[in-house]
């Protein structure tokens, strides 16, 4: 309970000695709720990007460095991507982790990236942390980032921000599919759309950009 009541999820009352709950845990509370109303605003845009596209769609945030899928909307192809609602993944070598990454400050970005210890998963993953900040300040430049077989060998993905009322990037969204069927098709109409529904979900959030 001491450990608790430091952490803040608990509280006692000096006079009384009896504990009620903390302020950590209302905090955890809105941070659920806010992640609820995201989600229900963002899956209509989400089924139809995954119904246009036919790929699989998520919807994710940044979490101590690392992706977290809150949502995700499956292609009903024989070959899909095996991620899970509540996965987490690296966030450097992802899509939807680099349009994540451009959306922090320089000094937010600084913090993690001292800590972050980035691994080589293919061939293609950057780690190199000056390369990785240059990439991350031509994807905010850019508004969506790509990952091309940077965590998987054969996955590719095309992500964008979602932003709100404050401008403020809060998670992302991506089409993720197998690099042979996503090179195949028109990767500069995929990018527009992936743009455009982050853009209409940031509106839906109250973005004005």
């Amino acid at each position: 309970i001491s450990t608790l009541e430091q952490m803040g999820y608990v509280q006692q009352d000096q006079k009384t000695a009896k504990y009620s709950l903390g302020l950590k845990l209302f905090e955890l509370g809105q941070v659920v709720h806010a992640n609820m109303d995201l989600r229900n605003i963002a899956m209509p845009f989400l089924r139809e990007l995954a119904l246009k596209f036919g790929e699989t769609v998520h919807l994710a945030i940044l979490s101590k460095g690392e992706v977290v899928y809150i949502d995700k909307v499956d292609t009903s192809r024989s070959i899909r991507i095996g991620s899970q609602i509540g996965g987490r993944n690296a966030a450097y070598c992802t899509g939807v982790g680099k349009v994540l990454l451009a959306g922090l400050s320089d000094n937010e970005l600084a913090d993690i990236l001292k800590f972050m210890k980035l691994e080589k998963f293919t061939a293609n993953t950057i780690v190199d942390k000056e390369i990785l900040r240059k990439l991350l300040v031509q994807v905010r430049n850019n508004g969506f980032a790509v990952d091309q077989g940077e965590i998987e060998d054969g996955l590719s993905c095309t992500a964008a921000p979602i932003k709100n009322h404050r401008g403020k990037v809060i998670a992302g969204i991506s089409v993720s599919g197998p690099t042979s069927r996503m090179q195949t098709e028109n990767s500069n109409e995929l990018t527009k759309e992936v743009m455009e529904t982050a853009l209409q979900i940031s509106r839906r959030l109250g973005y004005k950009g």
